[in-house]
């Protein structure tokens, strides 16, 4: 049953994107306008995109690189020095190429990084919005690190989502959390609902549970509106992307565009290379 209504959500999506892709664009609608100033080079993908190449290197990891290497090849770590001075777009690929050890060791401090300045921000958002949570984190990293850890997982479960939505979306975020206090409280409901006898309070206990799970009904209802609300939005900007680049491939297949452009690639190839001297 669950994974019929997946298939159906995703189908009715990529109705909607074909949909959207089908709407006249925004040039369309309000006639021909100036073309977007800064023009991207239709050269920037001729070689196909790769894993590495969405890893951009700092000047500083590089040097790190380049010193690694020179430790065990010193020939290949001059070839690369030279290199880097003279095509540094080559340069990059063939680094990529002949250190993966030392940039795997890079991402995965990178996501180390990330991963601790991510901890970093939930505690100090656990400490403003539940401080009791937050204390008693607090006392246990040092008195018992292994029960911390423990604990630090089972808290970071409960908030975490609603601790994302905060500086994503904080009405999302308010929505969660007043859901997880009713949660809650359904829970309290119910277990006083089986214990007690008393035939008058298990009516004023099934009346307070019946608002409970209405206001979750409300709930869940706004979170499926704020999510349609981001998908309405994403397929807005996907609608702005096509129609730029519908627009960008008629402005490459003009003849004076490719003209243009082949003249300066040539240009761009040749000039630097060192011309023989024949006085």
């Amino acid at each position: 049953m669950g994974s019929n209504r997946t298939f159906i959500l995703l189908a009715l999506l990529m109705a909607a994107i074909v949909t959207v892709s089908a709407l006249p664009c925004l040039g369309e609608e309000k006639g021909e306008e100036k073309k977007k100033e800064k023009k991207e080079d239709i050269w920037t993908e001729e070689e196909p995109r790769r894993g590495w190449r969405q890893f951009e290197l700092t000047d500083e990891e590089i040097d790190r690189v380049m010193k690694g290497l020179k430790g065990r090849d010193p020939k290949a770590a001059k070839d690369l020095a030279n290199l880097r001075k003279e095509d540094p777009n080559e340069f990059t690929t063939r680094l990529r190429k002949v250190a993966h050890e030392e940039l795997v060791k890079i991402m995965r401090e990178r996501f180390e990084a990330w991963r601790n300045r991510r901890r970093a921000e939930f505690l100090e958002w656990l400490g403003k919005n539940y401080r009791k949570e937050a204390k008693e984190l607090g006392r246990l990293k040092d008195t018992d690190p292994d029960l911390y850890a423990k604990k630090y997982d089972l808290i970071s479960g409960k908030y975490r989502a609603i601790f994302e939505a905060s500086s994503r979306n904080p009405e999302l975020a308010e929505v969660l959390k007043e859901d997880l206090q009713l949660k809650t409280r359904r829970g309290e409901l119910l277990r006083r609902l089986k214990t007690e006898r008393d035939e008058k309070k298990k009516k004023e206990l099934a009346a307070q549970l019946e608002e409970v799970v209405a206001r979750r009904f409300d709930l869940i209802v706004r979170r499926k509106e704020i999510e349609y609300e981001r998908l309405l939005k994403r397929l807005e900007e996907l609608r702005k992307r096509i129609c730029e680049s519908r627009d960008q491939i008629h402005e490459w297949k003009k003849t004076k565009f490719k003209e243009e452009n082949v003249k300066k690639r040539l240009k761009d190839l040749t000039e630097g290379i060192p011309k023989f001297n024949w006085d």
